[in-house]
């Protein structure tokens, strides 16, 4: 195998890009070298740049940085394409893979329900459900359909459908289980002989048909065939690490068997064209092995089915498998078979694999006179928060442990998120999506977004901005910050609310956070700014600025459709300019009312950067009892704020007036004017932020884990999720996911830690 084929002009392109950079930066870098030497040892520049002597150093360390960069661009990328050019034909390739598999098949079975119970399920043929390929060109002469073999196991049925099945079964029949014992069958064959397939499980759950083409494609793929086999290889590289190059040559020579699990997982927008694109798939590229499985009513819903040489069903457990396996268990059991003996209608719910693990789990040591003494009510409901109560309860030492409320809420808070994002996926994201928790209407969680999160930033800015302004020009500049601080806030819009509910949440120290993060984003700020400012000449400082209140200006009348808002803008950007460059001519210190200009425009910025922070969405219904008064709550906050910023500041030996002269309030006045048109819309990074803190918030009242990694591993230890690869989890099933995000966490945790009390009270020594 030669090149890959991702190795196209265009990042021949890019390297040569790199290239040209590298060689203007150390171009330039020894050009100003010598200059900047020459002048430190009391040499003199070339006339042309003497103006910028001052800048040679800084552009020399840019310059350095930029060809460090570019640098370690080029040699990623040389080292990328080395890595993905190596043949797919290295003998050791087809090992290092198939022990890949074997490791990933290893772990999904042990962190799933399957491990715990061992049943053969039985299996229908349903030749009806599939469209075979031969049958699209002719009508065979004897019209027999192949019979899988009496009890069957699996592998077998897939050896007698020619290696081409679909596997049907009712929600939590087996289906996922069976096709990890068949990739393990497949696997245990791939050993033994180099000839057969490596199968691969891939989970249909991600798969999005998009048909957006790339370099790499296959020219002669459809574009929605395409979008698959990327879709395909990019799996595969994550779960297996087989490199995208290596795996296109495999999937074309017929060296892997594709085990495509859940296509009732798939959007449901694009389950209908999962049976062109393997029809296509067959046609393209040698599939040897391939097979697909799917929830049953979902399947009979599409109207395309696929191409595959036959299909089987799982069938519903008997009760006789119930029995002879509840009684297989003994004493451990003893609860379980005594709550299907007492309740017929639990009957109805142990019938598949999923339901007998849970049913088993649930009761697993529990006393048959506990549960003949006992009340069941809603089945299915009581039955999975019996499973949840149990599995939770159990003490395991090797195992991080969390607080039974904040385990319940952290998994209430990930199944909501999950079927309400993902609709029939079970995955847990590795992160949120930008708009993972809108929609999450928590009480505890507004009230400590809007009574506490909101004052303690306008707080903490006002005051930082008021101490660097007193600290640098006194305490009138100070004043001059408190002042626009009060304006700015009661310009539209207000994004707060008074709210009661969630006053029992711990609020003092995450008041204090808040406080201290405005407080340094305010006080670096105004530092940095003034800087700035005060480095450059002071026509060029005025000019830059007056540059950036332009492109504001010009942004806003480009969005804006309404054309008195258009004249506006251009009366007010026309007298901001004329009013600025007027007072900057006539002052005495015009570097220090630049600087000033540059604090009121980062003060008017950070205070509609606050107010931007769409945290509205976390209060359902509005109502105007909530919103009476809102409008003044953050005058009392961003009010002692700047004043204790300023008095701390005059205490510390801040002139008591102004230090230079009126030129600094003049800036601030100027800037904050100058920025007032930035208020229409949303700064770019206030919906990041305001996510951000909403996730925070999440974690502070204990819905969500700090611990992310740690609280999955100790979900999975108890067989809620299950791992299905490298810090990937998914839920057991989906009815276990359904029944967490429909539950009362808080309800469902007082179980846990009665049970948790029970165990307890059982253990502890008689007196």
């Amino acid at each position: 195998m030669g090149p890959v084929a991702g190795y196209s002009p265009w990042v021949r392109i890019h390297g040569l890009l790199r290239v040209v950079v590298l060689v203007v930066t150390i171009s330039l870098t020894v050009v100003l070298l010598p200059i900047a030497i020459n002048v430190g040892t009391g040499g003199t520049a070339p006339e042309f740049l003497a103006p910028y002597v001052d800048w040679t150093w800084p552009l020399i360390g840019v310059l350095w940085l930029v060809a460090i960069v570019t640098g370690l661009a080029e040699y990623r990328s040389r080292r990328t394409v080395r890595k993905s050019a190596r043949s797919a034909d290295q003998p050791r390739n087809r090992p290092n893979a198939l022990a890949r598999v074997d490791r990933y098949l290893a772990d999904r079975f042990a962190g799933s329900l399957a491990s715990q119970t061992r049943l053969a399920l039985a299996l229908d043929v349903s030749p009806e459900a599939v469209i075979r390929p031969y049958d699209l060109l002719v009508q065979p002469l004897n019209s027999n359909v192949t019979e899988v073999r009496e009890d069957a196991n699996i592998a077998a049925a897939f050896d007698d459908l020619q290696d081409s099945m679909l596997i049907l079964g009712a929600p939590g029949a087996g289906k996922t289980t069976l096709l990890l014992e068949l990739a393990r069958a497949l696997a245990a064959q791939a050993h033994h002989d180099p000839n057969s397939p490596i199968p691969v499980v891939v989970d249909l759950a991600s798969w999005n048909a998009t048909t957006a083409r790339e370099e790499d494609d296959n020219p002669d793929d459809s574009p929605l065939l395409a979008g698959f086999v990327r879709w395909l290889l990019t799996e595969l590289d994550s779960r297996y690490q087989i490199p995208a190059a290596v795996g296109r040559v495999w999937l074309s020579k017929g060296r892997l068997g594709l085990l495509l699990d859940g296509l009732d997982e798939v959007a449901l927008a694009h389950q209908e064209k999962l049976a062109p694109v393997l029809a296509e798939l067959g046609q393209r590229y040698l599939v040897g092995q391939i097979a697909v499985t799917c929830r049953i009513r979902e399947y009979e819903a599409l109207q395309h089915r696929l191409k595959l040489y036959g299909a089987v069903r799982i069938r519903p457990l008997s009760r006789q498998q119930v029995l002879d396996y509840f009684a297989s268990g003994g004493e451990e059991l003893a609860g379980a078979l005594a709550a299907m003996e007492r309740d017929d209608d639990l009957w109805d719910l142990v019938n598949s694999p999923l339901m007998l693990n849970v049913m088993a789990l649930a009761y697993q040591g529990r006393d048959a006179r506990d549960i003949a003494a006992g009340v069941l009510a809603d089945h299915r409901k009581e039955l999975f928060d019996t499973f949840v109560s149990e599995v939770l309860a159990r003490y395991r030492p090797s195992s991080p442990q969390f607080e039974s409320r904040a385990a319940v809420r952290s998994l209430w808070c990930l199944a909501w998120w999950t079927r309400t994002r993902a609709g029939d996926r079970i995955e847990v994201p590795r992160r949120l999506t930008p708009n993972g928790w809108y929609g999450l209407v928590l009480p505890a969680v507004g009230y400590l977004a809007h009574m506490v999160c909101l004052p303690g930033l306008f707080a903490g800015l006002a005051a930082g901005a008021a101490v660097g302004a007193t600290a640098l020009y006194g305490v009138s500049a100070g004043l001059a910050v408190a002042g626009i601080a009060l304006v700015l806030v009661h310009v539209r819009p207000h994004t707060w609310w008074i709210l009661q509910q969630g006053r029992d949440q711990p609020r003092r120290r995450l008041l204090a956070v808040m406080i201290c993060l405005g407080l340094v984003a305010g006080l670096v700020s105004v530092l940095i700014v003034t800087a700035l400012a005060e480095s450059l000449p002071p026509l060029l400082g005025l000019g830059f600025q007056g540059a950036v209140v332009w492109v504001s200006y010009g942004l806003e009348y480009i969005l804006s459709g309404n054309n008195r808002r258009r004249i506006l803008l251009s009366v007010r950007l026309v007298g901001v300019t004329v009013a600025s460059w007027l007072i900057f001519a006539r002052v005495d210190d015009q570097a220090v009312f630049v600087a000033g200009c540059a604090i009121g425009l980062i003060v008017a910025q950070g205070i509609r950067f606050v107010k931007a922070l769409p945290m509205d969405h976390l209060i359902y219904p509005h109502s105007k009892e909530e919103y009476a008064g809102a409008r003044w709550r953050m005058d009392k906050w961003i009010g002692a704020g700047a004043i204790t910023g300023t008095g701390v500041a005059a205490a510390l030996g801040a002139s008591l007036w102004w230090s230079t002269g009126p030129e600094a309030v003049l800036g601030i006045v100027a800037g904050t004017v100058a920025a007032k048109a930035w208020r229409r819309r949303a700064p770019f990074f206030a919906g990041a932020l305001s996510r951000g803190l909403h996730g925070f918030l999440l974690r502070w009242s204990g819905y969500l884990p700090w611990r992310r990694g740690a609280f999955l591993r100790y979900a999975a230890e108890r067989y809620v999720l299950a791992r299905t690869g490298r810090s990937e989890y998914a839920f057991i099933h989906l009815l276990v996911r359904d029944h967490l995000a429909e539950c009362d966490p808080d309800a469902l945790a007082a179980k846990v830690d009665q049970r948790i009390a029970d165990k307890s009270s059982r253990l502890a020594p008689s007196r």
